[in-house]
């Protein structure tokens, strides 16, 4: 790999994690209007795979997932440490559970997909046996059909993402 193409990827992940990180934290507060545990992760679900399948479809490789959850998963460790840590399993179920796909297009759907899966499921468990507390409350139930509407909105962000990439590939060449 080249210092320009390393470069162009650095930059893409980069602005690829502040998209995510902005746009998340706004569908957070929005969903933080809600009572329901783990509603965050659903609603911010077809965000994070559309960004996910884009920069993916992007760069183009094996290894671009463990990137772009890694550098996510750190940066929100500065803010919250069991965050961060949720992250960085979330990034690596997504990528073993499509790694043995052998199309780099289903890969990429997939683990896009699985990423906004695992993370409601995820994200609840660390809070749950990690901090406890409150979170000890949340019934397993409640946790699987999380995980089951995050995967599934994470496919409709796929679907949306795919969309968009094909029209603007068929448009400008890209």
């Amino acid at each position: 790999m080249n210092n320009q193409t390393k470069n162009n990827e650095i930059t893409i992940i980069g602005l690829s994690i502040a998209i995510i990180i902005g746009g998340g934290m706004a569908i957070y507060m929005i969903a933080a209007v809600f009572p329901l545990p783990g509603l965050k992760y659903i609603f911010v679900a077809p965000f994070v795979s559309t960004i996910f399948y884009v920069v993916q479809h992007k760069l183009k490789g094996k290894y671009i997932l463990p990137k772009i959850g890694t550098v996510f998963g750190l940066v929100m460790s500065i803010i919250n440490m069991y965050m961060g840590l949720a992250i960085l399993i979330t990034t690596f179920l997504a990528y073993i559970s499509s790694f043995y796909l052998k199309s780099e297009s289903k890969r990429i759907f997939w683990s896009s997909a699985f990423f906004s899966g695992y993370t409601g499921l995820i994200a609840i468990l660390v809070s749950k046996y990690l901090i406890g507390g409150v979170f000890l409350e949340i019934p397993n139930s409640m946790i699987a059909l999380n995980s089951i509407l995050g995967l599934i909105f994470g496919i409709l962000g796929n679907n949306l993402a795919k969309t968009v990439v094909n029209r603007v590939s068929k448009d400008s060449g890209y």
